[in-house]
């Protein structure tokens, strides 16, 4: 009789590490289960922050390319007004030239009957220096040559 109870011994043994199996390969899949939960909710947590920080690139570009945007603006509104003002100085410069030109035109043209007058009017030409300011009149009374 002891072999029946060795065989059932060996079978009670068998039938223990058949359970004992079986719950270890039960708790591996299980904490497999929960290691690849587990890694999910990382992927996750980690496709949320990917996508918040892509947003806030997103939202930097788009507050850059704004901010790059007026500054075009205001240099293009810059290199208008400097264009504006060149044109209206070159205008300017343009009259003052003009203006100048014209004095010394005057200028050369008094200064060329002045010497027409000395070298054609003899003494005479004394009267038409006073005769310039006929305002004042003629200061000096003179009857001819060296008469008073």
């Amino acid at each position: 009789m002891a072999i029946p109870w060795l065989a059932l011994a060996f079978l009670g043994g068998s039938v223990l590490q058949a359970n004992e199996a079986r719950k270890a390969r039960k708790a591996a899949s299980e904490q497999q289960i929960a290691s690849l939960k587990q890694q999910a909710l990382d992927a996750e947590k980690m496709r949320e922050a990917i996508d918040a920080q892509t947003a806030a690139y997103a939202k930097t570009g788009a507050s850059l390319e704004s901010q790059a945007k007026t500054a075009r603006m205001a240099f293009e509104a810059s290199q208008a007004q400097y264009q504006e003002n060149k044109l209206a100085m070159e205008r300017q410069a343009a009259e003052v030239q003009k203006m100048a030109e014209e004095e010394r035109r005057k200028a050369a043209a008094s200064e060329q009957s002045a010497l027409r007058a000395r070298t054609r009017g003899g003494r005479r030409s004394l009267l038409s220096q006073e005769r310039l300011t006929p305002e004042l009149g003629i200061q000096y009374q003179t009857l001819g040559v060296g008469m008073q």
